[in-house]
């Protein structure tokens, strides 16, 4: 690389280091592939706490989650593809299209034979291979393909096999939700149908026309369902309570009357609320949903720590489960980021034992870091400022220095 600074860089200079920086982030990428493929083949993660790679990844950078996701996936699929691997570590084609082309190969139409699937794949490769080529060029030579073989009279047509169908809700900058879906006809035209009369242009009374976009029609069309969805309770029990959106806020915070304010002198104002799934929100958003909305008072100390809710019940209540989620905001082991509704309130001291279900010896804790926790030697307590700590096996930490749990914002 050039060492000079980009300002001492003419055209020509800042373009040729651009694109050997673009060179050099791809055989990075490749090597980090290698690596992963490498641990797949490993108990590398033995002991460490983490149940997959992503999550390990996640747990030791700033990365998210998403994106270690996406690295692990491409990873494994090339695993299964070699001659997409080549290809990829040569630098013919970006993660990206990899990812595409080996993904089509390894789930093509059900009635591909496997010479049908090579010729696809060298034809996909060589596509993808080109400088101007995207990843929507790609994807629509892959729908020619899927198209002429779903056509077939043996199979389920492509079009029509829920078995293909994918939905992806990623969250993105300003807590943002994207969303992508491919669907199978059926379902889609279910989809279009629900949505064609709730994204209808709507004039106003005095006779102007709807001045929203297609697009924002459709969009708030979809917001329309899920706010109906939510309203009849229609959803599974998840985390013991119907689906809703929980948002947490402080007292201070919700409030413009300066006499409550003064009644809340230790209370902190944060300036935000938190939501479980996308994070911090503004207040005036906050304050919009608690129009209409069942509210939870939970009682928190000078930590930001929810008090003693209750010793009676062997299973948390669902006033303690909402406690639990201001403080321990998902998963409570470190590195972990599963969100709270799928996860366990787990007791630190056994319930057989003679411990209480309060506040102070219940945790939240996924699946697979309860199962770590009952079945290994990691320890959970509950430090001086009410929140948990872990300990890691003298396996891994000869000295067992305490790891603080996760903690979101709100309860710092």
């Amino acid at each position: 690389m050039d060492s000079r600074e980009a300002w001492q860089l003419d055209g020509e200079g800042l373009k040729c280091e651009v694109l050997d920086l673009v060179r050099a982030r791809h055989e990075l990428q490749s090597r980090m592939v290698l690596l992963i493929v490498e641990m797949f083949s490993r108990e590398v993660l033995g002991g460490k706490g983490f149940r997959a790679i992503a999550q390990w990844l996640h747990g030791s950078t700033n990365l998210e989650i998403g994106e270690c996701s996406l690295l692990v996936g491409l990873a494994r699929l090339l695993m299964l593809e070699p001659v997409v691997a080549d290809a990829f570590h040569r630098g013919d084609v970006d993660a990206l299209k990899a990812r595409q082309v080996a993904s089509f190969c390894q789930h093509p139409p059900k009635n591909m034979t496997l010479a049908d699937v090579d010729k696809a794949r060298g034809i996909l490769l060589g596509m993808a291979s080109k400088n101007i080529a995207d990843c929507d060029a790609v994807r629509a030579a892959i729908r020619r393909i899927e198209k002429q073989y779903g056509n077939r009279e043996d199979g389920v047509p492509v079009g029509e096999d829920s078995e293909r169908n994918e939905f992806y809700a990623s969250k993105g900058l300003y807590g943002r939700v994207s969303v992508k879906g491919d669907l199978d006809a059926v379902n889609g035209a279910r989809l279009i149908t629900l949505l064609s009369s709730l994204s209808a242009p709507t004039p106003e009374k005095d006779g102007v026309k709807d001045t929203r976009t297609p697009a924002l029609r459709r969009a708030d069309g979809f917001c329309e369902l899920l706010r109906r969805y939510e309203r009849a309770g229609l959803g599974p029990i998840e985390g013991g309570v119907k689906p809703h959106i929980t948002v947490t806020a402080s007292a201070k915070d919700m409030t413009d009357l300066k006499a409550l304010k003064g009644l809340l002198p230790s209370t902190e104002e944060l300036g935000f609320a938190w939501t479980d799934w996308v994070g911090p929100i503004s207040i005036d958003t906050a304050r919009m949903l608690a129009c209409d909305c069942t509210v939870t008072r939970i009682l928190l100390d000078e930590n930001g720590v929810p008090l003693d809710c209750g010793k009676e019940a062997r299973t948390a209540t669902v006033p303690q489960r909402r406690a639990l989620t201001v403080r321990d905001g998902g998963c409570a082991f470190p590195g972990c980021g599963t969100p709270s509704g799928w996860c366990d309130a787990h007791h630190i001291v056994h319930w057989n034992d003679g411990g209480p279900t309060d506040l102070d010896n219940l945790i939240l804790l996924c699946g697979h870091h309860h199962r770590t926790l009952h079945h290994t030697e990691w320890r959970v307590e509950i430090g001086p400022d009410r929140k948990s700590v872990f300990y890691p096996p003298m396996s891994i930490d000869p000295y067992q220095q305490p790891i603080g749990g996760n903690s979101p914002p709100t309860a710092a």
